[in-house]
């Protein structure tokens, strides 16, 4: 009698834990279903507000557009497009609203949401958007300098890549850093010698010794670049300014025979010409 007890207690137990065991997971389906249909809601909900203020864009009505991706970032803070909401509300601000510092929160924006989310969509081209604003529109070189460096550490582009790096050279020049730009532009060279930026950055690099008179340690570079680039754009250019350097380091021998290589392709004939000239009658006088 006392087993039978038992052992009916112990099936009653088994029965309830079982009924438990459902009820619980009905409730887990019930709150699981409830949050995918409120999700795929919010995200249904952001995909026809990002589609509306697409059409506005197109029509030109930017601030119908803008009222919209903010509606978007408001009102559905989950959804997957709200970097992307941010990306054409900064590009709105920058290319048609004239806003340059809302225009570049909002790229920013992207790239932290993104980088949170572990995707990237957006981020590249938003940070190509604020390094060009941040060079050209609102004069700070060294905020710009560091957003192409980003492009340089994330682009797969290696065409992009150089060009940042290249720009990066450019800006510290401009600042008067000279030997950073030398570094970055012969990164360049040594990266990608068959690049078509790797003569345009030898031709920069001497540069910076051309315009400080530092003649000596300009020539080996122009001379580099018209031996081993002789089909570039700059090649004439850079044996121009390799002989002017020679006549500054009153070596007329050496100069005068840079010049005649010049006489039938430089773009000024009557200049070569003239210091073909004055360059023989240095040379009678000193023999």
């Amino acid at each position: 009698m006392n087993t039978d007890l038992k052992a009916g207690g112990r099936r009653r137990g088994a029965l309830f834990f079982l009924k438990l065991l459902s009820w619980s997971a009905l409730v887990a389906s019930a709150v699981f279903i409830v949050i995918w249909v409120l999700g795929s809601r919010e995200e249904w909900m952001s995909k026809r507000l990002m589609s509306v203020a697409e059409v506005k864009w197109q029509h030109d009505d930017y601030l119908g557009a803008i009222r919209d991706y903010e509606k978007l970032i408001e009102s559905y803070p989950k959804s997957s497009l709200i970097p992307e909401a941010y990306y054409w509300k900064g590009l709105t601000f920058l290319l048609y609203l004239d806003d340059a510092e809302v225009g570049v929160a909002a790229l920013k924006k992207v790239i932290q949401l993104e980088k949170a989310r572990g995707v990237s969509e957006h981020s590249l081209s938003a940070r190509l958007h604020l390094a060009e604003v941040y060079e050209k529109r609102l004069k700070r070189p060294t905020d710009a300098i560091s957003t192409y460096e980003s492009i340089v550490a994330i682009s797969q582009d290696k065409e992009q890549i150089l060009a940042s790096r290249y720009k990066i050279g450019e800006l510290y020049y401009e600042m008067g850093d000279m030997d950073q730009a030398r570094v970055e532009w012969d990164l360049i060279v040594e990266s990608a010698p068959t690049s078509r930026w790797a003569p345009s950055a030898l031709y920069r690099k001497a540069g910076t010794y051309f315009v400080t008179g530092a003649c000596e340690a300009a020539v080996p570079v122009y001379k580099m670049l018209y031996t081993t680039y002789p089909e570039d754009e700059n090649s004439d250019f850079a044996k121009f300014r390799a002989a002017n350097c020679l006549e500054m380091e009153e070596q007329p021998d050496e100069a005068l025979n840079l010049y005649k290589e010049l006489k039938e392709s430089y773009p000024n004939p009557a200049m070569i010409r003239q210091k073909m000239e004055s360059l023989n009658a240095l040379i009678r006088q000193a023999s």
